[in-house]
This record gives structure tokens, C-alpha cells and sequence, in this order.
């Protein structure tokens, strides 16, 4: 599958100068050139991708006979919708015999230049209806698949292989890849710096509360230090008896003696 954003497949016999010629017009004169081809364009949903669709189907018009699916639509609708574009019956028939009956339609000439089927949207289809127009790819008619990237994502499933091997192009209609991851960054980047903005504001409105100086420490007058000294518990002396007396002259401790020394009895008059 070719992944190219130019036409280098334009084919020689054209009358239009390949410098002339638009996008749409270069797709055109390749589906006018062949047949049985299948052409995945993908593209974000912007206006200039529904542009080229409608100069796409305008300038295929002007030389194949279109078939056209502008939306989503159940698979067994694809017949009957087919079917009424192409002028036949489908009153009274099965989904099978509507699918025969518009295969050998295809198989014969078109009314002008080749059969084309251009799918719109067709990143919303479902695997029924996708399944159904890789059926219709057997035929000779050419096939343009269009719809958002996520659509050639999908052709990645195992579901979807048997579609993605039939594809013949690829027309990646995104001028920069990650232009819209660069507008959510943008937005996100723009968010961000007005709440900081709006932050600041808000701080430079908002009232500040003074706070009073600190009291200074009441500081104590400096006073000299005075040791007192430590008084521990205090004994009388015990008062002196004659013995401690006769002990002092003598130098001896006479046992015996334990009279008290009365200070009274040596004023009393001896008998």
C-alpha cells in the first residue's frame, strides 16, 4: 500500500499537465485509467478534506459512473442501496440474490468510463459493511475508502487484513501529523498561564496582615551572686559530766561515773 500525499501514478496519456492538475483531479484521472483498484484516503474531520470529496466525486463524475455512500449504514442496506443507484429491481429479493444481481451488473459497461464507489465516513462503518464492500472489489469497479485515520488503523485488525491486503493507495490528506495533538497542547499551554495569571491577580488583591513586632524579654537587673553556705543538721554538745572532768585531768575514762555536772550544786553549802 503506497503512503504518499503526491500522485506519481498519474498516467502519461492524460491531456492535463501534471503541473495544472489539482489533487482531486490526479485521483480522478488514475481511477478513469484503471480498474479494479482500491484507494484509502484518511484525513481529520476539517474542511479541507470535505473539500477535496466534493471536488474528488466532481471530477469523477466528469468521466466514470459513480456510486456514492455518503454515510454510515447497515451492510445489508449496501445492496439495496447499490441497487437503486444502478437502476435494478431489489423488490422480492433475498441479500443474496441482490448481491448477484449487482455483481453481473458491474461486469458490464458503465454508462460513462468505469464504475466508482466512493465511501464517505467510512472510519464509522462497521466490519460487516466493510467485509461486504471487499466483496464488491472482485468486480470491476474501483473503490475509494475515505474517513479519518483511525480507519486505517482499523485495517490493522485481523478482522480487517483480508480489506488492507486489496488496498492499492494510500492518500494521507494531513498536511502536519500532529497538528491536532499541537492544538491540544496549545489549548492545555494557554489554560495553564491563565491560572497563573488569574493566581497572581487574586494574590495581589488580597488584603496582607501586619504582624506586630515581637516584645522584647524583660531582662532582671544584674545582682551579685551570694554563696550561702550549706547548713547541714546541728547536734548540742552534750553537756560535761564529772567522769569527762576527771578524764581531762587524769587522762583516764572512769567508767563508774555518770553523774552530771550541775552548775547549781557548787553554790549549794556543803552539809
Amino acid at each position: 500500500m503506497s503512503n504518499t500525499s503526491a500522485i506519481p501514478w498519474l498516467p502519461t496519456t492524460s491531456a492535463m499537465p501534471l503541473e495544472e492538475a489539482s489533487l482531486a483531479e490526479q485521483v480522478a484521472a488514475m481511477l478513469h485509467a484503471e480498474r479494479q483498484v482500491m484507494i484509502l484516503i484518511t484525513g481529520s474531520d476539517s474542511g479541507r478534506v470535505s473539500g477535496f470529496l466534493a471536488e474528488l466525486t466532481h471530477a469523477v463524475s466528469d468521466t466514470d459512473s459513480v456510486l456514492r455512500i455518503k454515510a454510515s449504514i447497515e451492510a445489508g442496506e449496501l445492496f439495496i442501496l447499490l441497487a437503486g443507484q444502478l437502476n435494478l429491481q431489489a423488490q422480492g429479493l433475498d441479500s443474496m440474490q441482490l448481491a448477484t444481481k449487482i455483481g453481473d451488473r458491474l461486469q458490464e459497461n458503465a454508462p460513462a468510463g468505469n464504475f466508482v464507489l466512493l465511501c464517505e465516513g467510512a472510519h464509522e462503518y462497521s466490519n460487516a459493511l466493510l467485509e461486504n464492500i471487499r466483496q464488491l472489489s472482485n468486480y470491476p469497479i474501483n473503490i475509494v475508502l475515505s474517513g479519518r485515520p483511525k480507519l486505517y488503523r482499523r485495517l490493522w485488525r485481523p478482522a480487517l487484513s483480508a480489506l488492507r491486503l486489496r488496498m492499492n493507495y494510500r492518500l494521507d490528506l494531513n498536511e502536519w501529523r500532529f497538528t491536532h495533538a499541537f492544538k491540544w497542547l496549545l489549548a492545555f499551554t494557554l489554560i495553564i498561564a491563565a491560572a497563573i495569571f488569574a493566581w497572581q491577580g487574586l494574590m495581589d488583591e488580597a488584603p496582607t496582615a501586619v504582624m506586630p513586632p515581637p516584645k522584647p524579654m524583660a531582662t532582671l537587673p544584674d545582682k551579685p551572686i551570694i554563696a550561702v553556705p550549706e547548713i547541714g543538721p546541728t547536734i548540742p554538745p552534750a553537756p560535761k559530766t564529772i567522769a569527762d572532768e576527771s578524764t581531762a585531768q587524769n587522762g583516764e575514762q572512769d567508767p563508774g561515773l555518770s553523774l552530771v555536772l550541775d552548775p547549781t550544786l557548787k553554790q549549794a553549802p556543803k552539809p
